[in-house]
């Protein structure tokens, strides 16, 4: 029987082989149900543990495991059918040896897999994807739990997990940063905008007014009131595009004056009516208020881009210690199952869900086809200091 040190040693060497390929770079996915099976026999697990320490025949295996010939080579037909082992050149008969970049390839998979796994929702590995993939597990067959390596399966799981949980934090700590850089960089492009670009649009406006005044003939005045429109509309443009980037009103006066403006720019330039209903909220954390815009914003947006609505309307109510911000529109809707489970097409979904979480909160799109969309943020608020 294969003795639990060894398979430890094998295996950890499959995961400290394995930890690089953990990304969704990975070039070939392994056939993981399948592949779990196969693994689902106690015999399986005592063959690769051998085929750990070094290249074997089955009859050598079945010496060492004591187990009869055939059975061990039927076992190895299996694994070498799921690419686990594979044949060594020998003038000796059949040699068998451990496939280590597979069977790191089959941990990379496993990881990366249930990385993708709600584990927040306590439904565990059969539980729903947290991006639409979901793990179907075989029952684990009578022989693996009376495994001598159970214990041990169970703690390089639990160090997998610890591994997807260490990896995930840092994802989730690189979003933040970027999307902290990629802010401190639209204010930036903003203010510049509006205090130098926009600025300067407008001092040129004001002298080709002067010219036109002065000028004498009439096709000199109609040239110059000409370039004076062209001008005035490309200030407007440098104008809004400042206040997507990051509007001023948002820092100075909060978030319920922002989405105002912002509900009034939207009707004026899409001619979608749109509606705010507040109650008076107040000042809010800075991110808090900065992640609702750009949800709101991005929810506009896709209004605007897909909906083939006539009204919009938002709405912001606190909720105990939380806030919530609804965005209902009566366009013609979609199915959002489908839309969250696609890979391209669904980064605004995946960009609101991702700032929401850096700051605790949730997401939920409900929609049908002909029925509209509404897009419901959850957030929770800090408690109130009383001293």
């Amino acid at each position: 029987m294969a003795r639990p040190g060894h398979a430890a040693g094998m295996l950890s060497f499959v995961w400290q082989r394995g930890k690089y390929l953990m990304s969704d770079t990975i070039p070939e996915l392994v056939d993981l149900e399948s592949t779990l099976r196969a693994l689902g026999n106690k015999y399986r697990l005592e063959i690769l543990t051998a085929l750990g320490h070094g290249a074997a025949s089955p009859t050598a295996i079945a010496r060492n495991l004591g187990l009869p010939r055939r059975r061990v080579e039927r076992h190895l037909a299996v694994l070498l059918d799921c690419h686990l082992v594979k044949l060594e050149p020998s003038n000796n008969g059949r040699v068998y040896s451990l496939d280590r970049e597979q069977a790191a390839l089959l941990n990379a998979t496993f990881v990366s897999v249930v990385g993708r796994i709600d584990m927040g929702n306590g439904a565990g590995l059969a539980g729903s994807a947290a991006s639409g993939v979901a793990l179907s597990l075989p029952p684990a067959p009578e022989a693996c739990e009376q495994c001598q390596n159970a214990s041990f399966v169970r703690d390089v799981l639990d160090e997998s997990l610890e591994k997807v949980h260490e990896y995930d934090v840092r994802l989730r700590q690189m979003s933040s940063q970027v999307l902290t850089a990629q802010e401190v960089e639209r204010k930036r492009l903003s203010r510049e905008l509006h205090d130098d670009t926009a600025q300067a649009l407008t001092s040129v406006l004001v002298r080709l007014r002067v010219l036109e005044r002065s000028a004498d003939d009439e096709a000199t005045r109609e040239g110059l009131a000409e370039l004076r429109t062209i001008l005035g509309d490309a200030l407007e443009g440098v104008r809004a595009l400042a206040i997507d980037l990051r509007p001023r009103v948002l820092d100075d006066l909060g978030l319920e004056m922002a989405l105002e403006a912002q509900v009034r720019d939207f009707t004026h330039r899409w001619q979608i009516e749109a509606t705010l209903s507040s109650g008076r909220l107040g000042r809010l954390p800075t991110e808090v208020e900065l992640v609702l815009y750009r949800v709101a914003q991005e929810a506009l947006s896709n209004v605007a881009k897909h909906a083939h609505a006539s009204r919009v309307e938002i709405s912001l109510a606190k909720r105990g210690r939380g806030l919530r911000m609804l965005i209902e529109d009566d366009g013609r809707g979609f199915d959002a199952d489908a839309a969250t489970d696609a890979v391209d097409g669904c980064l605004g979904l995946f960009g609101m869900k991702e700032r929401l979480a850096l700051v605790g909160g949730r997401l939920r799109v409900e929609s049908a086809k002909g029925a509209g969309t509404r897009v419901s943020a959850d957030v929770s608020l800090p408690a109130k200091r009383t001293d």
